[in-house]
């Protein structure tokens, strides 16, 4: 759905945090020395935080750091007014956000109005105020106002705020300890990484990479200029800004460097909180929930060893040399897998710490994908597992990552795939229906497995039968029924069909009824990604979004408050998207029910939206053992490591959580993780929780 997005998708809801593609900073009062060492720049330098004359600047954007994606013109008059105007788009998406703000001489916004349509349609209308005293805000998810003599600075929920960002930016950079204090809630600060050189039209000029935290889990970047201006922004390599003009290998350039930085940051927050294991290790007085039978094995006891399961037995485990933990009694269940991943760095802690120590990447920038990959495995950085899907699309005006020109490069990048270690690749609604079985036949061939998007004028029956061993996202499923193969879902009709009429097909008719047969017949696993859609047909403005609503107090401030603005438009029909939600879970029940294979996949919040997945399977009705199993062993064997993952057993590989709570009694025990063990290393979830600003939900056991 996303890029991914990663929802809310996942895009839209953290860049509606500020950025795109990752969310940002941790609580001040913990934050470590900046990645490299680097000194802030000087508080209280003097310098003006507002412009003293007019200067215009124009952004480009870029996908992938070469396929245009759109503008932002800043208009800054040189009395405090700043006005910005983008259009951005990507992944089939289009998002205009104009924006004018007031600044006071102190640099702090005193007014600002947000107008534009989000990249599912929803209105983005924003306004802040601050006169006599009195800050108001209002959004359409949350309003609110306080009685304030010193203002903190207004930082906005809309994403494409560029002028009020950048105005923010400059007010750290000029105040005590580079730090600010936020409305509606929170601070945050801003801590100099590192200068770079940078050729440009006009000669060689620096830009300097700032680490902003504070606002979400992880920092976000931005790089500035001499003069304390907006230079560029990068996401990860996926998309970025850049002035008009320059050349985008200034693009490839700061990503690499962020990317980098990024990475010491998230092992120095991060990095002594994994607890290596160099002895034998008996978790004693545990409760092995054995996922291939759906039960649980009352007061066992397992031994861990080199990363490997040894012995689980009912009885004491005698081991000289060995570590013990005991487990009270608590629940041990195989580590959980998301497979549908789209993720960088800094969503390792989070997986960890929600104990998914399995993530199939379903489709990244590669050089960034390798470059996790290789720091998850070394344990240089925190995360989890990672199992390569590479992604594809065809070149034209909706494509989206890389994307082939023809079908024999189409062809070459799925030897490119197989060369470098991927197990998949996924398709993108933009390829061409007949280039679908060659793509097939070549990843069969060369050992993959083919899934993806279902193209547009293709229906999912057709696809299937053209050589899909699965689907992501179930609207594909339902779009067979409604959109067929006539219609352009490379557009928002894709998410505006599939609420409006989902909820009128008969599941038991006969054309439903032959489809599931066709997709047992062929060995099809379905991707649902349940949680996001259940998010875009049900989530009313004002309230939080049902995917997060249980741990929404947990989650950072600034973060949290971007879940009470719904970014999916209904255009009206909500009692309709309401009865699409009820038939999706009715749709998940039959799948599973008929022998199909259903898989978890997040494509948003790392972890907690897994959590969600899961609690939705078993409330469509699924046994919560075999929710469990899916989450699992499942999982494993779909990814082919069936053999040494998945499962509790002897021989395979020590992926192992403990809960406080039994998941085939409540599934939403998944939540209450108070160990997690990945091969060699053990970590403690409140502690994770803590280093990326998450209340923990309780104590871990203590080591």
């Amino acid at each position: 759905m996303t890029i991914s997005l990663s929802a809310r998708l996942r895009v839209a809801l953290l860049f509606a945090s500020l950025f795109v593609l990752t969310a940002c900073g941790q609580n001040d009062q913990d934050a470590p020395p900046a990645a490299n060492g680097a000194a802030s720049a000087e508080a209280g330098s003097g310098e003006s935080v507002v412009p003293a004359v007019g200067k215009t600047s124009k952004f480009d954007w870029y996908m992938q750091g070469e396929t245009p994606a759109g503008q932002t013109t800043l208009v800054r008059t040189g009395d405090g007014r700043v006005t910005s105007e983008s259009f951005v788009h990507w992944n089939n998406r289009e998002w205009t956000s104009n924006a004018e703000v007031q600044l006071d001489e102190q640099g702090r916004v005193i007014s600002e109005r947000i107008t534009g349509i989000s990249p599912f349609k929803a209105p983005i209308d924003e306004t802040f105020t601050y006169e006599n005293g009195v800050a108001s805000w209002s959004t359409p998810g949350d309003r609110g106002s306080m009685q304030t003599d010193d203002l903190p600075f207004y930082l906005a929920n809309e994403g494409l705020a560029l002028g009020s960002f950048e105005a923010f930016m400059r007010k750290a950079l000029t105040g005590m300890d580079n730090e600010v204090a936020l409305l509606p809630a929170g601070t945050a600060k801003v801590e100099k990484v590192l200068d770079v050189p940078v050729d440009t039209p006009d000669g060689e000029q620096t830009l300097t990479l700032y680490a902003i935290i504070g606002i979400g889990f992880t920092p976000s970047y931005a790089w500035m200029t001499a003069d304390n201006e907006l230079g560029a922004l990068d996401f990860q390599g996926y998309i970025g800004m850049i002035p008009e003009g320059w050349n985008t290998e200034v693009l490839d350039k700061i990503s690499k460097i962020q990317s980098e930085q990024d990475g010491l940051y998230i092992e120095r927050i991060a990095g002594d909180l994994a607890s290596s294991v160099k002895t034998p290790l008996v978790f004693e007085n545990v409760n092995v929930v054995d996922v291939v039978n759906g039960t649980v094995l009352e007061g066992s006891h397992v031994l861990v060893s080199g990363g490997k399961i040894e012995a689980v037995s009912g009885s004491a485990i005698e081991n000289e040399d060995a570590q013990r933990i005991d487990g009270g009694g608590r629940y041990m269940i195989p580590g959980l897998w998301d497979m549908h991943g789209h993720f960088g760095l800094s969503d390792g802690v989070l997986n960890i710490a929600g104990g998914i120590t399995n993530v199939r990447n379903i489709g990244g920038v590669h050089e960034k994908t390798m470059e996790l990959t290789a720091k998850h495995d070394s344990g240089e950085v925190i995360g989890p597992n990672t199992f390569r899907a590479g992604f594809m699309d065809k070149k034209g005006p909706y494509a989206s990552g890389w994307a082939a020109a023809s079908l024999d490069e189409a062809l070459e990048r799925v030897d490119f795939y197989a060369d470098n270690g991927y197990i998949q690749i996924k398709l993108y609604s933009s390829i061409e229906p007949e280039w679908v079985a060659p793509i097939a036949e070549r990843a069969h061939a060369r050992g993959m497995r083919l899934s993806g998007h279902i193209p547009a004028f293709m229906n999912a029956e057709q696809a299937v039968r053209a050589g899909y061993d699965e689907i992501q996202h179930i609207n594909m499923v339902f779009l067979n029924f409604s959109a067929s193969d006539k219609e352009d879902t490379r557009q928002q009709i894709r998410f505006t069909m599939y609420g409006d009429e989902a909820g009128n097909l008969d599941l038991q008719s006969e054309e439903v009824q032959s489809f599931i047969a066709l997709l047992k017949k062929n060995n099809v696993t379905i991707d649902p990604t349940a949680s996001i859609f259940d998010t875009s047909l049900i989530h009313q403005n004002g309230v939080p979004d049902p995917s997060y609503a249980a741990i929404i107090d947990h989650l950072p401030p600034r973060f949290a408050r971007s879940l009470y603005l719904v970014s999916m438009d209904k255009r009206g029909n909500d009692e309709g998207w309401a009865k699409s939600a009820v038939r999706q879970a009715e749709m998940l029940k039959l799948l599973h029910d008929n022998g199909i294979q259903l898989v978890p996949g997040s494509d948003a919040v790392a972890a907690f939206t897994i959590h969600r997945e899961l609690e939705l399977y078993a409330e469509a009705g699924i046994s919560n053992a075999d929710v469990l199993r899916i989450g699992t062993l499942d999982s494993a064997r779909i990814t082919g490591v069936d053999d040494r993952k998945g499962s509790i057993e002897v021989g395979k590989d020590a992926d192992l959580v403990l809960l406080d709570g039994n998941p085939l009694e409540d599934i939403s025990a998944i939540r209450r993780g108070v160990l997690v063990m990945k091969g060699d290393a053990l970590f403690q979830p409140d502690k994770l929780y803590r280093a990326v600003g998450v209340k923990p939900f309780l104590p871990s056991i203590e080591l």
